[in-house]
């Protein structure tokens, strides 16, 4: 008995199958048609959306948007990726109608539309919100490290900044001497000259930008600069110093919906807890509860946050006085008196307000070295000439943050539970080797947001199904 075999390449069929046909009606990808078929792209700010009335007519911006959509969930982001794909898979021939644009228009849109991206995916949230998939009001933050496309060989500090000046200007005395042969001479190496001036812009352009970095080193903002791509900065990832960019998000923790988003070149998440809140709190129309690790501890932000009505759970890390081998005294033996704004230590001694340091919003109080010298516990206390204890200018919200997190300490377990598995998905499934293809921080949030509102429409879809989907987008 032999083997099933297919049909002949070249055999003729009576009835054309229609593409219709071969896509499943529970397919995702028709859900996405569904999405962008509701979205008012003139509205939204995308180029192109009005018909031209001259000239050649344009591709709807709908269907790149479509295009880019599919892509990400398929895990193609490049645009000769998914020029491809418009010519060989059925599902994308379905989406555009067998529409195949070349590569560089592909590329054109989404490097011009990054406003309009970033607020079609703001726009999925508010449909969410409207069909009740998200009805939470807490929210996890957290950040991620996504490379940027410059390599780790594209880092230079300051001595190498230097050296390229020097090249640079090398090079641009040379060529502003061939020019000055140039104009000495008669017309017939013309063409030749307007290379020279060509090429003498683009160095000129990039001296600038190097000239620029050193300056921004020479005033002590960070070490390194990253040639190329001067606004990624350099971070740690997989143990590796390299450019890169910190995507925030805020994630609700009932639905697990992204529902606020963010790219910063900080290497750190210090100064993001108070903009990504507030975020959350206007996407979801309500002040937020904020649940965010160690690394968003600012007490001046959660102080601010606080007075908007947003409650914060941060994970606080106190420093702890290791002095003398952690046996002298901590600064809990201290009392500390809101009305004189100074400390009384454990002697019955007051300890009086000396300075303020406004970089770490701390203050600091200093006791008299003659109360010091003459105590029977200075050798519990201080090993210095007088005892010095500090404290925070945002000290009582982050006692009050900290008491929130005693009383509920599983809120840091909702947490990790919240934010990591759309970390998973962005960075291993849509961004394939978590590295971005757009330069600057303009083209990060673009494609960030398209992957934000591909894992959005993909998690609804999961939560939901394609029936349910596409009757409340089409309603």
């Amino acid at each position: 008995m032999g083997h099933r075999r297919g049909e002949g390449r070249s055999q003729a069929a009576l009835f054309p199958v229609m593409l219709d046909e071969l896509v499943s009606q529970d397919s995702l990808v028709r859900v996405v048609d569904a999405w962008v078929a509701c979205l008012e792209l003139q509205v939204l700010g995308f180029g192109k959306a009005q018909a031209q009335v001259m000239g050649a007519p344009p591709y709807d911006p709908a269907d790149l948007l479509k295009l880019y959509i599919w892509g990400y969930l398929s895990a193609e982001r490049s645009s000769r990726a998914l020029e491809r794909e418009c010519r060989r898979n059925v599902e994308c021939m379905w989406l555009l109608g067998r529409l195949a644009p070349d590569h560089k228009t592909i590329a054109e849109f989404r490097r011009t539309n990054t406003p309009a991206l970033v607020a079609a995916c703001a726009v999925f949230v508010q449909f969410a919100r409207a069909q009740r998939l998200i009805a939470g009001n807490t929210v996890a933050i957290d950040g991620s490290k996504i490379r940027a496309v410059a390599s780790r060989k594209a880092v230079m500090d300051k001595q190498a900044l230097g050296e390229q000046a020097r090249h640079n200007a090398q090079q641009i005395e040379q060529y502003l001497q061939i020019l000055d042969a140039q104009d000495r001479q008669d017309n017939s190496g013309e063409a030749r000259a307007q290379d020279v001036r060509r090429a003498l812009q683009r160095l000129q352009g990039q001296q600038a930008q190097v000239q620029e970095n050193l300056q921004r080193l020479k005033q002590g903002r960070g070490q390194t600069a990253v040639r190329g791509e001067p606004q990624a900065q350099v971070m740690v990832q997989a143990g590796n110093r390299v450019p890169a960019y910190n995507l925030q998000t805020a994630v609700e923790s009932q639905s697990h919906m992204i529902v606020a988003h963010e790219v910063s070149n900080d290497a750190n998440d210090q100064r993001q807890l108070q903009p990504m809140a507030q975020a959350a709190s206007s996407a979801l129309g309500e002040p937020v509860i904020a649940v965010a690790d160690a690394g968003y501890a600012n007490g001046e932000q959660i102080a601010r946050l606080g007075d908007e009505g947003i409650t914060t759970f941060v994970a606080v890390k106190r420093a702890v006085n290791n002095q003398a081998g952690g046996t002298l005294y901590e600064r809990s033996a201290f009392t500390y008196d809101a009305q004189s704004d100074s400390f009384a230590c454990p002697a019955d001694k007051t300890l009086q307000r000396k300075q303020l340091q406004s970089k770490d919003k701390m203050v600091i109080y200093a006791a008299r070295p003659q109360d010091c010298g003459a105590c029977a516990h200075k050798l519990q206390c201080t090993s210095a000439a007088q005892r010095f204890v500090s404290r925070h200018l945002y000290e009582g919200a982050l006692q009050a943050n900290a008491h929130r997190m005693a009383e509920r300490p599983e809120m840091m377990q909702l947490r990790k539970q919240t934010v990591e598995h759309p970390f998973a998905d962005l960075k291993h499934l849509m961004l394939g080797n978590a590295r971005l293809l757009m330069r600057g921080l303009a083209g990060a949030r673009g494609e960030l947001a398209i992957a934000v509102m591909a894992y959005n429409i993909k998690r609804a879809f999961n939560m939901k199904g394609a029936a349910w989907m596409r009757t409340a987008l089409q309603g």
